[in-house]
């Protein structure tokens, strides 16, 4: 490899703008040692007028981000990124809103997938079991649920993976009862 094309020594490595990527840069005014040091996004490389297929080549070679910029519109970001699921299309455009890691959104997500009478047919053709509700843990009352719901934990699922000490703290309980749910929820949810 030539010392013209050698953009950066990292550790011991060198890191590399092929003699066409390192064209196209120049022409568009870019700096290649700026793509390498990730000062440009994939987005500011179009921007610049770097061809198509060259900036999609330099984004995954020097893992560029797609943007510096968010400018809020995450929906129209979910639909331009390939590879997403619905599910998480939704989950993107669901974080949009500021409080969409709150308790009380949590909370409310929760209470949303809780069994009623009227969703009972719907289940049938659900391809997952709902989520075992917390209270069927051993030693977690009415009360205890009410606690640990104020954290988003609704669930035996969510109470087996969560930190005991951390919960214990936010919610003022002790840590030792936390723990013991914990297990508890783990033993019922391997069953």
């Amino acid at each position: 490899m030539s010392n013209k094309n050698v953009v950066e020594d990292t550790g011991g490595f060198a890191t590399a703008v092929d003699p066409d990527a390192r064209a196209a840069l120049e022409e568009a005014n870019v700096d290649p040692a700026g793509v390498a040091n990730k000062t440009y996004s994939y987005r500011m490389l179009l921007d610049a007028g770097v061809d198509e297929s060259v900036a999609d080549s330099l984004r995954r070679q020097f893992s560029l981000p797609w943007s510096y910029e968010t400018d809020g519109d995450l929906d129209r970001r979910s639909t331009e990124v390939r590879g997403l699921g619905d599910a998480e299309r939704a989950w993107i455009a669901a974080s949009a809103d500021e409080n969409w890691q709150g308790f009380e959104a949590a909370r409310e997500r929760a209470e949303a997938t809780e069994p009623t009478e009227s969703n009972e047919e719907a289940d049938a053709g659900r391809p997952w079991p709902r989520p075992t509700p917390v209270t069927a843990v051993t030693g977690v009352s009415s009360e205890n649920a009410a606690r640990l719901a104020e954290g988003g934990i609704v669930s035996a699922e969510r109470l087996a993976t969560i930190n005991a000490g951390e919960v214990a703290s936010a919610l003022d309980l002790d840590v030792l009862h936390v723990r013991t749910w914990r297990h508890n929820a783990r033993e019922l949810i391997r069953n």
